[in-house]
């Protein structure tokens, strides 16, 4: 099993971000990338067809072989790991949680942040659990549709500068900003610009690495190789 792939989804380029950091902290390590764009956004969703895209998922992965699977997507961490490590509870299945609580820590006594979700997280009893340790200053904004936004101009983010400002706009003084959604990720030179650099920034892609490597540490699963590492792109068709 050592030296099987690392199975990474996310319902679209979202997940891009997450894999980058597995791949700088376990650069040696084989990866399985799939883009369930069959069912892109999932944060739009209800709570049933989003658990069986990211089962859906989960099940092709291990049937390739992987031996763990990296969930990219906040939506379907908090909507499905629960139900994806009852399914395969002998199997390592690390999931991506916002940074909320490094935010937090991080605050400044007399600040407050905004955490940029989809409208499934916001909904989740998982995330609002999150954000109740967070004396209500860690504000969570829900947005139906930026995912699918910045999915369809990855290519070229400006394009929709105007929308994430407009996003922003009622939070000019915020001291940092959460990316709730792998997405996200891309759109950080457009929050930057807003906050003209002067905003901190978190996301759980770092941890959700470094939450990968314990895991396969702790099971003795690292590989074995010294190559370099590889990646393989599948996807999800309507």
């Amino acid at each position: 099993m050592r030296n099987n792939p690392i199975g990474v989804f996310d319902s679209g380029a979202g997940g891009l971000n997450v894999l980058r950091e597995c791949r700088q902290l376990l650069p040696d390590e084989k990866y399985i990338y799939l883009a369930d764009t069959a069912n892109m956004p999932y944060g739009t969703k209800p709570p049933e067809q989003i658990k069986r895209a990211a089962c859906g998922c989960c099940a092709t992965l291990f049937s390739m072989n992987c031996k763990a699977v990296v969930i990219a997507c906040n939506t379907a961490t908090v909507t499905a790991i629960d139900d994806i490590r009852a399914l395969y509870s002998t199997r390592v299945v690390v999931g991506l949680e916002p940074a909320v609580k490094p935010c937090f820590r991080e605050l400044g006594k007399k600040e407050y942040a905004v955490a940029l979700v989809t409208e499934a997280t916001y909904r989740s009893d998982k995330f609002a659990r999150l954000i109740q340790t967070c004396d209500r200053r860690i504000i969570p904004v829900a947005q139906p549709f930026l995912a699918k936004l910045i999915e369809d101009n990855v290519d070229s983010i400006d394009r929709i500068e105007h929308e994430v400002f407009d996003i922003l706009s009622p939070y000019r003084d915020a001291g940092a900003v959460v990316l709730g959604c792998s997405h996200y990720t891309y759109i950080v030179p457009l929050i930057k610009k807003f906050y003209a650099g002067g905003i901190k920034i978190y996301d759980g892609a770092a941890g959700a690495a470094a939450r990968l490597r314990y895991c396969l540490e702790l099971s003795a699963g690292l590989s074995q190789g010294k190559n370099g590492g590889s990646v393989r792109f599948i996807k999800t068709r309507k």
